[in-house]
Protein backbone atom coordinates (compact mmCIF):
# COMPACT_ATOMS: atom_id res chain seq x y z
CA UNK A 1 0.00 0.00 0.00
CA UNK A 2 1.27 3.21 -0.94
CA UNK A 3 1.59 5.85 1.75
CA UNK A 4 -1.03 8.36 0.38
CA UNK A 5 -3.70 5.33 0.55
CA UNK A 6 -3.21 4.58 4.52
CA UNK A 7 -6.24 5.79 6.16
CA UNK A 8 -4.25 6.69 9.45
CA UNK A 9 -0.38 8.48 9.34
CA UNK A 10 1.96 9.88 11.56
CA UNK A 11 2.66 13.58 11.41
CA UNK A 12 6.22 13.32 9.90
CA UNK A 13 4.49 11.20 7.41
CA UNK A 14 1.66 13.86 6.48
CA UNK A 15 5.10 16.05 6.27
CA UNK A 16 6.34 13.66 4.01
CA UNK A 17 3.10 13.55 1.36
CA UNK A 18 3.21 17.36 1.56
CA UNK A 19 6.39 17.71 0.26
CA UNK A 20 5.77 14.75 -2.35
CA UNK A 21 2.56 16.59 -3.69
CA UNK A 22 4.56 19.85 -3.63
CA UNK A 23 7.03 17.61 -5.76
CA UNK A 24 4.45 16.89 -8.55
CA UNK A 25 3.15 20.17 -9.30
CA UNK A 26 0.32 21.15 -6.11
CA UNK A 27 2.07 24.12 -4.31
CA UNK A 28 1.46 23.81 -0.30
CA UNK A 29 -1.27 27.14 -0.91
CA UNK A 30 -3.49 25.24 -2.87
CA UNK A 31 -3.28 22.65 -0.03
CA UNK A 32 -4.18 25.00 2.03
CA UNK A 33 -6.74 26.97 0.25
CA UNK A 34 -8.26 23.69 -0.34
CA UNK A 35 -7.95 22.68 3.46
CA UNK A 36 -9.67 25.29 4.70
CA UNK A 37 -12.39 25.69 1.45
CA UNK A 38 -13.51 21.99 2.55
CA UNK A 39 -13.08 22.41 6.04
CA UNK A 40 -15.72 25.37 5.84
CA UNK A 41 -17.82 23.21 3.50
CA UNK A 42 -18.42 21.17 6.52
CA UNK A 43 -18.74 24.36 8.63
CA UNK A 44 -21.55 25.28 6.78
CA UNK A 45 -23.21 22.31 6.85
CA UNK A 46 -23.06 21.17 10.06
CA UNK A 47 -24.52 24.65 11.49
CA UNK A 48 -27.77 23.82 12.54
CA UNK A 49 -30.83 25.35 10.56
CA UNK A 50 -32.46 27.18 13.77
CA UNK A 51 -29.49 29.57 14.03
CA UNK A 52 -30.56 32.11 11.08
CA UNK A 53 -27.64 34.19 11.17
CA UNK A 54 -24.73 32.70 12.05
CA UNK A 55 -21.78 34.23 14.31
CA UNK A 56 -18.39 32.68 13.82
CA UNK A 57 -15.21 33.37 15.01
CA UNK A 58 -11.98 32.09 14.13
CA UNK A 59 -8.54 31.56 16.54
CA UNK A 60 -5.61 31.82 14.65
CA UNK A 61 -2.25 30.97 14.86
CA UNK A 62 0.83 32.45 13.29
CA UNK A 63 1.72 29.13 10.95
CA UNK A 64 0.18 27.10 8.47
CA UNK A 65 -3.01 25.52 10.78
CA UNK A 66 -3.82 29.55 11.07
CA UNK A 67 -3.77 29.55 7.78
CA UNK A 68 -6.02 27.51 7.42
CA UNK A 69 -8.27 29.02 9.64
CA UNK A 70 -7.94 32.04 7.55
CA UNK A 71 -9.01 30.48 4.61
CA UNK A 72 -12.13 28.94 6.23
CA UNK A 73 -12.88 32.66 7.64
CA UNK A 74 -12.88 33.94 4.20
CA UNK A 75 -15.15 31.15 2.82
CA UNK A 76 -17.80 31.58 5.98
CA UNK A 77 -17.52 35.39 5.39
CA UNK A 78 -18.31 34.53 1.57
CA UNK A 79 -21.35 32.46 2.69
CA UNK A 80 -23.02 35.40 4.55
CA UNK A 81 -21.80 34.62 8.17
CA UNK A 82 -20.43 37.23 10.05
CA UNK A 83 -17.26 36.18 11.16
CA UNK A 84 -14.33 37.40 13.36
CA UNK A 85 -10.61 36.79 13.03
CA UNK A 86 -9.17 36.29 16.49
CA UNK A 87 -5.00 36.21 15.90
CA UNK A 88 -3.54 34.39 19.05
CA UNK A 89 0.27 34.83 18.94
CA UNK A 90 0.34 38.46 16.20
CA UNK A 91 0.40 38.44 12.56
CA UNK A 92 0.79 34.99 10.43
CA UNK A 93 4.35 34.07 10.10
CA UNK A 94 4.32 31.65 6.88
CA UNK A 95 4.31 32.96 3.68
CA UNK A 96 1.19 30.93 2.63
CA UNK A 97 -0.30 32.38 5.76
CA UNK A 98 0.39 35.67 4.99
CA UNK A 99 -1.26 35.54 1.91
CA UNK A 100 -4.54 34.60 3.06
CA UNK A 101 -4.36 37.15 5.52
CA UNK A 102 -3.57 39.66 3.00
CA UNK A 103 -6.96 38.58 1.38
CA UNK A 104 -9.09 39.24 4.56
CA UNK A 105 -7.07 42.08 6.39
CA UNK A 106 -9.37 44.69 5.21
CA UNK A 107 -12.93 42.80 4.72
CA UNK A 108 -13.25 40.85 8.28
CA UNK A 109 -12.88 42.12 11.93
CA UNK A 110 -9.72 40.90 13.23
CA UNK A 111 -9.02 41.10 16.66
CA UNK A 112 -6.08 40.32 19.01
CA UNK A 113 -6.47 37.63 21.54
CA UNK A 114 -6.82 40.37 24.50
CA UNK A 115 -9.82 41.57 22.56
CA UNK A 116 -11.89 38.76 22.49
CA UNK A 117 -15.60 39.27 24.09
CA UNK A 118 -15.53 37.44 27.56
CA UNK A 119 -19.07 36.95 27.23
CA UNK A 120 -18.74 35.18 23.36
CA UNK A 121 -21.72 35.55 21.55
CA UNK A 122 -20.52 33.50 19.18
CA UNK A 123 -22.43 30.36 17.27
CA UNK A 124 -19.33 28.84 15.59
CA UNK A 125 -16.18 28.50 17.35
CA UNK A 126 -12.85 27.19 14.87
CA UNK A 127 -9.55 26.46 16.28
CA UNK A 128 -6.58 26.64 14.06
CA UNK A 129 -4.44 27.67 16.39
CA UNK A 130 -1.78 24.95 16.10
CA UNK A 131 -1.84 21.74 14.13
CA UNK A 132 0.36 18.45 13.40
CA UNK A 133 3.24 20.43 14.40
CA UNK A 134 2.21 21.00 17.78
CA UNK A 135 4.18 19.48 20.75
CA UNK A 136 5.09 19.90 24.41
CA UNK A 137 2.91 22.62 26.39
CA UNK A 138 1.08 25.64 25.47
CA UNK A 139 2.74 28.84 25.95
CA UNK A 140 0.67 32.04 27.82
CA UNK A 141 -1.14 33.09 24.64
CA UNK A 142 -2.12 29.47 23.37
CA UNK A 143 -3.63 28.73 27.00
CA UNK A 144 -5.68 31.92 27.48
CA UNK A 145 -6.80 31.20 23.55
CA UNK A 146 -7.86 27.93 24.78
CA UNK A 147 -9.32 28.68 27.91
CA UNK A 148 -11.44 31.35 25.54
CA UNK A 149 -12.76 28.65 22.88
CA UNK A 150 -13.83 26.08 25.69
CA UNK A 151 -15.31 28.63 27.38
CA UNK A 152 -17.65 29.57 24.23
CA UNK A 153 -18.18 25.57 24.16
CA UNK A 154 -19.30 25.73 27.43
CA UNK A 155 -21.98 28.74 26.27
CA UNK A 156 -23.35 26.20 23.59
CA UNK A 157 -20.76 27.01 20.89
CA UNK A 158 -20.12 24.60 18.09
CA UNK A 159 -16.38 23.77 18.60
CA UNK A 160 -14.57 22.77 15.00
CA UNK A 161 -10.77 21.77 15.40
CA UNK A 162 -8.64 21.89 12.63
CA UNK A 163 -6.40 19.00 12.15
CA UNK A 164 -6.06 18.54 15.93
CA UNK A 165 -7.32 20.05 18.75
CA UNK A 166 -4.95 22.87 19.90
CA UNK A 167 -3.13 21.72 23.24
CA UNK A 168 -3.04 17.81 21.64
CA UNK A 169 0.19 16.13 19.61
CA UNK A 170 -0.90 14.67 16.91
CA UNK A 171 1.25 11.60 17.57
CA UNK A 172 -0.28 11.11 20.95
CA UNK A 173 -1.26 7.85 21.84
CA UNK A 174 -3.42 9.48 24.34
CA UNK A 175 -1.82 7.87 27.65
CA UNK A 176 -1.85 10.60 29.52
CA UNK A 177 -4.83 13.49 29.26
CA UNK A 178 -3.46 17.04 27.95
CA UNK A 179 -3.37 19.74 30.85
CA UNK A 180 -4.47 22.50 28.13
CA UNK A 181 -6.50 21.63 25.73
CA UNK A 182 -9.41 22.74 23.44
CA UNK A 183 -12.55 20.47 23.74
CA UNK A 184 -14.01 20.01 19.89
CA UNK A 185 -17.04 19.06 19.29
CA UNK A 186 -15.71 18.19 15.63
CA UNK A 187 -11.64 17.71 14.36
CA UNK A 188 -11.44 18.39 10.52
CA UNK A 189 -8.58 16.69 9.46
CA UNK A 190 -6.64 16.66 6.51
CA UNK A 191 -5.85 13.83 3.93
CA UNK A 192 -5.64 11.48 6.64
CA UNK A 193 -6.52 10.33 10.47
CA UNK A 194 -3.47 10.68 13.03
CA UNK A 195 -2.77 8.33 15.44
CA UNK A 196 -4.23 10.21 17.83
CA UNK A 197 -7.78 10.27 16.42
CA UNK A 198 -7.53 6.34 16.30
CA UNK A 199 -7.26 6.65 20.13
CA UNK A 200 -10.67 6.28 22.31
CA UNK A 201 -9.71 7.65 25.53
CA UNK A 202 -9.10 11.52 23.40
CA UNK A 203 -12.92 11.08 22.00
CA UNK A 204 -14.23 13.07 24.47
CA UNK A 205 -11.66 16.26 23.60
CA UNK A 206 -11.44 15.07 19.79
CA UNK A 207 -14.98 15.16 19.21
CA UNK A 208 -16.29 13.56 15.58
CA UNK A 209 -13.53 13.29 12.96
CA UNK A 210 -14.14 14.01 9.83
CA UNK A 211 -10.93 13.73 7.00
CA UNK A 212 -11.37 15.73 3.89
CA UNK A 213 -9.69 15.62 0.92
CA UNK A 214 -7.27 18.25 -0.17
CA UNK A 215 -5.62 16.44 -3.43
CA UNK A 216 -2.76 15.50 -2.27
CA UNK A 217 -4.16 11.47 -3.15
CA UNK A 218 -4.98 12.46 -6.46
CA UNK A 219 -2.15 14.21 -7.68
CA UNK A 220 0.46 11.66 -6.58
CA UNK A 221 -1.90 8.90 -8.22
CA UNK A 222 -1.55 10.52 -11.23
CA UNK A 223 1.89 11.44 -11.26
Amino acid sequence: MELYEKETITCEEMKQLEKMAASKGLSTYEMMENAGTEAAKIILGKCPEAIRNPRAVVFCGKGNNGGDGLVVARKLNEAGWATVVVLVEGNPATEDAKKNYDLIKDKLEILDRREVPASGGFDIVVDAIYGTGFHGELREAGKAAVEAINKMGYQKAIVFAMDIPSGISGDDTGRDEPKNCVTADYTITFHSKKPVHDNPRMTDLIGNVIVVNIGIKEILKEK
